[in-house]
């Protein structure tokens, strides 16, 4: 079990001013309501900031405030960005996913016209076949398919039960969450007389550095050309991207989002649980997508929308807000109709 003191911390971050016992040791980490002694955490919501002395870890990250005094069981360290400072202490304890030493599995199978750089992990059970390229550092893990002249880049990571199809590409330092399968036909087909003719899908996918792949996710390969995920975009589990789909740079989909074939999507787009776009749409970068919106059409560069159809934030809020009103306005309406109904009778004579 590692443990580190807050001065060691407090050096690792490379900044930082130190309140109490710098020699206050950790040796691992919990949210604050459920922190012990021995336990890092980090506070920033304001619920925690004015409930500090109900926090019992050893050890806490938080901003800078002005006349604090940590209690003697904790040492606190003041960060200018605790964002920052969270994602660089939590790495120190983060499991290593990878176990197996370089080297491939005598249990895997590597064809022989497979090409392997130095340093490349193959685990048991994994299969690369005629033609692929693994690229420096890489690690496959067990049950991993890798398809004749797929493209695999220096440093990724493929875990477990993770489907790359023929063709496809990952470059350097991306991440294939269990169950991904990237590469299966795009969903095509004409109709013909009453029947479904597939169009076979001869394109590829390519997906940038630094993307994450989600677990059960699908990306398709294009009917012709290429599906794309660009650079840094995150992609969450059970995610559905569909054939000739382009994603730009360091976008952000949370789970069950599905696209459907040809979206555009710029750079730095995020997109709520369960949003759904339909086929051709074009979503502009710095987009922000709610959460089980439907996407049909254009969205500008730089708007949030919300709801299905998707309308602006602000009107979808107005519109959800008069939502509420409806029973009472039907029934003054009702009230309303009858009363002219009476009108109307005594104006006929009845």
């Amino acid at each position: 079990m590692r443990k580190l003191t807050a001065a060691r911390l407090r050096e690792i971050l490379g900044a930082g001013e130190i309140l109490g016992d710098p020699y206050r040791s950790v040796t691992g980490v919990s949210p604050p309501e459920e922190a012990a002694e021995g336990d890092l955490t980090f506070v920033f919501s304001k619920k925690w900031l004015q409930s500090l002395p109900q926090v019992r870890a050893s050890v806490v990250v938080l901003p800078y405030i002005e006349g604090l005094t940590p209690p003697s069981s904790a040492t606190y360290i003041l960060v200018e960005r605790i964002e920052e400072s969270m994602i660089r202490l939590l790495s120190l304890f983060l499991p290593s996913a990878v176990t197996l030493r370089e080297g491939i599995s005598p249990m895997a199978f590597v064809s022989p016209l497979a090409t392997l750089e130095e340093g490349v992990r193959v685990y048991p059970f994994a299969f690369v076949d005629d033609g692929a390229h693994v690229g420096k550092g890489a690690v496959i893990m067990s049950h991993v398919f890798i398809g004749r002249d797929a493209r695999i880049g220096e440093g990724v990571l493929l875990y477990p039960g993770a489907v790359v199809y023929p063709g496809v590409v990952i470059e350097k330092d991306s991440i294939i969450h269990a169950g991904a399968v990237l590469g299966a036909d795009g969903f095509g087909y004409v109709e013909s007389q009453g029947r479904r003719i597939k169009i076979p899908q001869v394109g590829k996918v390519r997906i940038g550095e630094k993307v994450e792949i989600g677990a059960n996710t699908c990306v398709d390969r294009a009917t012709m050309g290429m599906t794309v995920v660009g650079e840094g975009t995150k992609v969450d589990n059970l995610v559905q991207i569909g054939h000739n789909v382009k994603i730009g740079e360091h976008c952000a989909f949370a789970a069950q989002v599905g696209i459907s074939g040809s979206v555009r999507i710029g750079d730095r787009v995020l997109m709520g649980g369960q949003a759904g776009v339909a086929d051709h749409a074009s979503i502009g970068s710095n987009s922000m997508i709610g959460a089980k919106s439907g996407i049909a059409g254009r969205v500008p560069e730089g708007a949030i929308v919300m709801g299905s159809p998707a309308l602006p934030h602000r009107l979808f809020k107005r519109v959800q807000g008069a939502l509420t009103k409806l029973p009472e306005i039907v029934k003054r309406v009702r009230t309303l109709e009858k009363a002219l109904e009476r009108m109307k009778d005594e104006r006929d004579g009845y």
